[in-house]
C-alpha cells in the first residue's frame, strides 16, 4: 500500500497517541495489588507488554482485511473508533477508587486482564486498524513498536519503584493523558463527519 505523503516512517505524534491509548498508568493498581500478594511484578509487566503487542501486531497486520470482510469504509470507522477513544478518554478522566482491587495469586490471569483490555482494549484496537490502512503496514509496525519500547520502559520502571510511587500523582498523570486522547477522539470523529458529509454533497 502506498503511504500518503503526510505520513513519515517514523511519526513521534502517532507514537505518542498510540502511548497514550495504552496508557499504562492505569494499570499501576494492578501490579500494586499484585506486589502485595508477594507476585513477581517484574515478570507480569514483561509478560503483559509483550503479550499486548502480539495483539496489537496482529490487528496492525489484518486491519486492511477486517475493513473488507465487514465492508466498512474508512471514514465510517474514523467516526466509529473517534467515538470509542471518547469513552476512554472521559473514562480515563473520571475519578477512581482502587481501593477495592483485588487480583488473585494466579499471575497469567492478571497478565490476560492487563494486556488486554487494559492496554490494547477497544479503542487501540480501532486506532490501530485505521492507521494501519491510512499509513501502510511498515509505518504502522513501527510506530507501534517504538510505542511499546516507551511502554515496556515505564512498566519496568513502576515495578522497580512500585513501593516509591505516590497512587495519586499516577491517577492525575491519567487523567491529563485521557484529556489527551480525547482531544484526538474528537478530531477523528470531525474528520470521518466531515468527508462523509462533502461525498453527500458531491
Amino acid at each position: 500500500m502506498a503511504i500518503p505523503g503526510e505520513f513519515q516512517i517514523i511519526s513521534f505524534v502517532i507514537i505518542m497517541q498510540i502511548f497514550v491509548l495504552l496508557n499504562p498508568l492505569s494499570s499501576f493498581p494492578f501490579l500494586v495489588a499484585a506486589s502485595k500478594k508477594k507476585m513477581n511484578v517484574k515478570r507480569i509487566a514483561l509478560l503483559s507488554t509483550l503479550t499486548a503487542y502480539i495483539i496489537a501486531m496482529v490487528i496492525a497486520l489484518s486491519g486492511n482485511v477486517l475493513f473488507n470482510l465487514f465492508g466498512v469504509s474508512l471514514d465510517a470507522f474514523r467516526i466509529a473508533g473517534g467515538i470509542v477513544l471518547l469513552l476512554l478518554g472521559i473514562d480515563m478522566i473520571r475519578a477512581k477508587d482502587e481501593d477495592h482491587l483485588k487480583v488473585d495469586k494466579k499471575g497469567d490471569h492478571l497478565i490476560s486482564i492487563i494486556a488486554t483490555p487494559m492496554l490494547t482494549g477497544p479503542a487501540t484496537i480501532s486506532y490501530i486498524a485505521l492507521k494501519a490502512n491510512e499509513m501502510g503496514r511498515t509505518p504502522i509496525l513501527i510506530n507501534i513498536t517504538a510505542a511499546f519500547l516507551i511502554v515496556g520502559a515505564v512498566f519496568f520502571l513502576m515495578s522497580v519503584l512500585i513501593k516509591k510511587i505516590n497512587p495519586g500523582v499516577v491517577n492525575i498523570v491519567s487523567r491529563i493523558l485521557g484529556l489527551f486522547l480525547t482531544a484526538v477522539a474528537v478530531e477523528m470523529m470531525s474528520g470521518g463527519l466531515i468527508a462523509i458529509v462533502k461525498g453527500v454533497i458531491v
